[in-house]
């Protein structure tokens, strides 16, 4: 068991136990072991960290819950060895490290390239006619919404980050959703320098920055919203925050087993999504649990309801706006009890009828969820209305989660290797409506 996963136990039982873990400075002695704390800075990797404290890259993975990939500023544990005592006086002690590092300040600066469709062009020409300039801060070209309410979190964050003493640099790139514009961004190579690279947001010109960054892993490349990540996942440098389908059904096939294996569980598909069905129906039987698949060409509620027994678990594997809408609305119209799961996507259909999503209690994967119960999201809230004075924007939450999680201590997202080529997010929890407010589901 790693040193954090100890610690964390160890905190738990606080009560019942005496610990024999105690803090001195920077080092931490735990059941006669003897650890000291590392904090990440810009490009360090593993292998040179472990050479500067002579241990190897395993001694700190194993110590540590961490993938081989490090993040700017994280805290480490790394064990000292009985082998690196003070033999010789070449070897500077572990205790005078932290004095040295002590009295030196970190000045090492973190840069971060945004590639966002800001349009500014078409910002700038919307407010040539205006006599009147109190109007135009009211205004703004509609398709640089995205970008201007992820640049909002974007700012929030790293603003909170330097009040902490980190040295952060931002880097702005227009890329007005133009794959020639893009490609004189990277062929400029003013990206050279950047350690973090967040964007473009669509999947065709992502891959462009991966042709020329994509496996140079003193990089992190982050593909914040996409689901569509065929021509980039094989990329080391990668990170996908957006859930695939696949890591969605593992988390509703996780849950359901545990919760309801006993229950009859029915897929219904729409015409263009029986392989999804395959897939589910697969998925389910490596936990030896039989699912009904059906394909669904009518969702009248006459057409679909010998389908349907007194009780079961549905499951709806689709994206498409219409038909989920309809099958919601003839599942809730039935004299059946029927528990529904469907996907992350369904959170943004403006379609759906929240009392008919409370009244089947449908559940869904979300990975950017915000709630008034999590501290971080409240703070997140108040850092934002103290700021600028308004409601947040769209995708201002999820862009400050990805700063604060790849530039400080703060961990939102979980990553999982992609075979041959990136990481990919798997934290989406389940959520539901309650009380007309998504909420995780207990």
């Amino acid at each position: 068991m790693g040193i954090v996963k100890k610690i964390f136990f160890s905190a738990a039982v606080l009560f019942v136990c005496s610990l024999s873990a105690q803090s001195v400075g920077d080092t931490l002695v735990f059941e006669g072991d003897t650890y000291v704390k590392h904090i990440v800075k810009g490009g360090e990797s593993l292998k040179s960290i472990a050479k500067l404290h002579k241990v190897t890259t395993a001694d700190i993975i194993e110590n540590n819950e961490i993938q081989k990939r490090l993040y700017y500023n994280q805290l480490l544990y790394v064990p000292i060895l009985s082998g690196n005592q003070n033999n010789n006086e070449e070897h500077i002690s572990i205790q005078k490290q932290i004095e040295l590092a002590a009295e030196t300040k970190d000045t090492s600066v973190l840069n971060i390239a945004l590639l966002m469709p800001y349009y500014l062009v078409k910002n700038d020409t919307m407010f040539n006619d205006f006599e009147d300039d109190t109007e135009i801060p009211n205004i703004y070209y509609k398709g640089s919404e995205v970008a201007l309410s992820f640049h909002l979190g974007i700012e929030l964050a790293i603003d909170s980050l330097r009040k902490q003493g980190k040295n952060i640099q931002l880097h702005t790139f227009d890329t007005n959703k133009d794959r020639l514009k893009i490609h004189q961004i990277i062929s400029s190579r003013v990206l050279d320098n950047m350690d973090i690279i967040i964007g473009p947001l669509y999947a065709n010109n992502f891959s462009l920055l991966c042709e020329r960054y994509g496996n140079d892993t003193t990089k992190i490349l982050i593909f914040p919203l996409s689901k569509n990540t065929n021509n980039v996942k094989e990329y080391k440098a990668v990170y996908l925050l957006s859930p695939s389908f696949q890591v969605q059904m593992n988390i509703i096939k996780d849950y359901v087993l545990k919760h309801h294996k006993q229950d009859r569980i029915i897929v219904l598909n729409d015409k263009k999504n029986k392989g999804k069905s395959a897939y589910i129906k697969n998925l389910f039987s490596q936990g030896e649990k039989v699912v009904e698949t059906y394909t669904v060409y009518s969702t009248k509620v006459d057409s679909i309801r010998k389908l349907f027994n007194a009780n079961q678990v549905v499951i709806i594997p689709s994206e498409n706006k219409a038909f989920v809408s309809k099958i919601l609305g003839s599942i809730g119209g039935m004299d059946s009890t029927s528990l529904v799961f469907g996907l992350y996507d369904w959170k943004k259909y403006d379609n759906l009828d929240i009392h008919n999503l409370m009244f089947l209690d449908v559940k869904f994967p979300d990975a950017y969820s915000f709630s008034n119960s999590n501290n971080h999201d409240v703070s997140f809230l108040e850092l934002f209305e103290n700021k600028y004075n308004t409601n947040q924007a769209k995708y201002t939450h999820i862009a400050y989660n990805i700063v604060m999680h790849f530039c400080s201590d703060f961990s939102l997202f979980k990553f999982q290797n992609v075979t041959g080529g990136g990481r990919i997010n798997t934290y989406a929890p389940l959520h539901h409506y309650v009380d007309y407010e998504l909420v995780p589901v207990e």
